[in-house]
């Protein structure tokens, strides 16, 4: 299980400090679900939320990024301090496991990740992971480290992946806003979603994620077999009655499939894309019914990539479908995209392979529905999002 808790749960808005009644409760749920036999990994935003507390700084003020890293750095100690004298009290053992984009694109690296979590899962610690902010080179809106959780998730081979947040469930409007907004319970696949729910509230002036960010790490982890729950940290404990059935709490987005990906495919989930593959219906068909992707069924090529970089597969509505690592450029493509393979060693002046991406360099994002079992229809969806209108 991995349990995801953003900085707008952590940080009181209203005093500017730490909740701590919030992390107890939070520490004493995963501590629960230990006693129940599941090992659980803990993704915890906070560090620069704590280290604005510490310095008295407005979060909204802080646009640069060195600041941001200098925040990182003062908050990170004093929020995994509080982490681990909680769940020393709670005869808990913690771990500080901190993670960049880079370690996870890198395949010896992402190696080195999973043995270390499995070394700690197998000592019976929870590991808390954060984003090594300090060092990251990228701007630290990382999705307020909803993508890394499911990232984890995908690692690990989690079942589970809980996005506890400062709402209780995805709605088709803004509850806040609209009384007529309704909850979206049970999801089967994501992709009926983007059209549909309303990924816009209030937020906190601490945190740097969003609904639109769950959603997108819902994606990854439903890719990689785990079931994705979006619901109130207020709450924590209701975690296991979800776990054991219930559906009446948060929403629950399922797996695209039951089967977890090999291992290769689990790492091509936590390589952020550089481009982007439009398929016509023809290849669509292929990548959903796990065949190789060839030229002659590509329509446009997106982005910069090389070789062997992972691109997303999106069909003609421009709907994620699968992502891969290629064989070839973004301009090697362009070339040769609805071309036949014998075309290649004309234009390209060397004979490379006929496929596109390899059938075992594809993970699929989308749902197959032939074998979807139906939580709810997308009339359903559309009929709950026309009310909230």
């Amino acid at each position: 299980v991995v349990v995801k808790v953003g900085t707008s749960s952590l940080v009181n808005d209203e005093r500017g400090t730490l909740n701590l009644s919030s992390i107890c409760t939070v520490c004493e749920a995963i501590t629960d679900l230990k006693k129940k036999g599941y090992q659980v990994v803990l993704v915890s935003s906070g560090a620069v939320g704590a280290g604005c507390q510490k310095l008295g700084v407005d979060r909204r003020e802080v646009t640069t990024l060195s600041r941001k890293q200098a925040l990182a750095a003062i908050g990170q100690g004093a929020l995994l301090r509080l982490y681990d004298d909680i769940f020393t009290e709670l005869g808990v053992k913690a771990a500080q496991v901190l993670l960049t984009l880079d370690n996870l694109a890198t395949r010896s690296q992402y190696n080195n990740a999973l043995a270390t979590f499995e070394e700690l899962l197998s000592m019976g610690v929870v590991p808390i992971v954060n984003e090594n902010d300090t060092v990251a080179i990228e701007e630290l809106r990382f999705g307020d480290n909803d993508t890394l959780s499911a990232q984890v998730a995908v690692i690990i081979g989690a079942e589970w992946l809980f996005l506890l947040t400062d709402v209780d469930a995805l709605y088709t409007a803004n509850p806040n806003t609209n009384p007529e907004a309704r909850a979206v319970r049970v999801v089967e696949d994501i992709n009926e979603l983007a059209n549909v729910v309303t990924t816009k509230g209030c937020g906190s002036k601490y945190g740097t994620g969003g609904m639109a960010t769950k959603l997108t790490a819902a994606r990854l982890s439903s890719a990689a077999g785990c079931s994705t729950v979006i619901c109130s940290s207020q709450y924590p404990e209701r975690m296991q009655d979800v776990i054991e059935g219930n559906r009446d709490i948060g929403t629950c987005i399922m797996p695209i499939s039951q089967r977890p990906p090999k291992p290769t495919k689990k790492w091509i989930l936590s390589i952020p894309p550089k481009g982007e593959i439009k398929l016509d219906v023809g290849a669509e068909e292929a990548v959903m019914n796990r065949t190789s992707l060839f030229a002659a069924g590509i329509i446009e090529v997106t982005g910069n990539f090389l070789q062997q970089d992972t691109v997303k597969l999106v069909n003609m509505d421009g709907v994620e479908v699968g992502r891969g690592l290629v064989n070839y450029t973004c301009d090697e493509i362009n070339k040769i995209l609805g071309k036949n393979s014998d075309e290649f060693e004309n234009v390209l002046g060397y004979h490379g392979p006929e496929e596109i991406i390899v059938r075992y360099n594809i993970v699929r994002t989308k749902v197959d529905e032939s074998n979807m079992t139906q939580a709810m229809s997308f009339g359903d969806l559309t009929s709950l999002a026309n009310i909230g209108e």
